[in-house]
């Protein structure tokens, strides 16, 4: 009975501090990171006043950097902007669009696990991310000028960041991406509200780097 006690505690106590040190590298400081981002299947949404239509979307292309923090072991806090280019599939209701660009701020949070994929080395850290924030559109009055629909952007992105103890590392990342952006615009018989609402499978690819490290 005592040897069996004795070898678990021995058990034990080789794998706390195989745990901790999966969790040092959360204590290295910000991370920044930047990534590819692409949208597929997407669809977008045009309102008038409560009347709309649906039209298909060609494949998304654009980028994101990020600046974040881990505030407790399992939990990272963080903001981004984003660039994402976006153009419809001809229809009857909207004619031919050219690509028209978008422009996002937002915060997020990531809940994450970290384990190590070699000792003090090669850390994994699968993660699910939340973000919320402000998307502008840049889109084409019926004249000569541009115009801002200012809206707002969420998701759900389950993704895995691989990173070495030298601070340097990449993730990858896949999930849903949603924005809607208005505009109010005067008619002959008043104004009408106007809206475009997307929505898309985001694929990322980026680097990260951790301050400190």
């Amino acid at each position: 009975m005592h040897r069996t006690l004795v070898t678990a505690a021995l058990g034990a106590a080789m794998l706390v501090p195989a745990a901790a040190g999966a969790q040092d590298i959360e204590h290295r400081g910000v991370r920044l990171g930047g990534h590819l981002a692409l949208g597929l299947a997407g669809e977008l949404d045009a309102y008038i006043n409560d009347s709309g239509t649906e039209v298909d979307l060609e494949p998304s292309v654009g980028f994101e950097l990020r600046a974040e923090v881990p505030v407790l072991d399992f939990l990272v806090v963080g903001g981004s902007f984003g660039f994402l280019s976006v153009e419809a599939e001809p229809s009857p209701w909207t004619g031919a669009w050219e690509r028209e660009e978008t422009f996002s701020f937002s915060g997020y949070v990531r809940g994450r696990w970290v384990f190590e994929a070699i000792r003090s080395t090669l850390f994994v850290e699968p993660y699910v991310l939340v973000p919320l924030g402000f998307t502008m559109a840049v889109l084409p009055d019926g004249g000569r000028d541009d115009e801002i629909w200012p809206g707002w952007n969420t998701g759900v992105l389950f993704g895995a960041q691989l990173l070495h103890r030298s601070g340097f590392g990449g993730y990858v990342e896949m999930g849903w991406r949603h924005a809607e952006v208005y505009r109010e615009q005067a008619t002959i018989f008043g104004t009408a509200d106007l809206s475009l609402v997307l929505n898309e499978m985001a694929l990322s690819f980026g680097f990260v780097y951790v301050l400190g490290a």
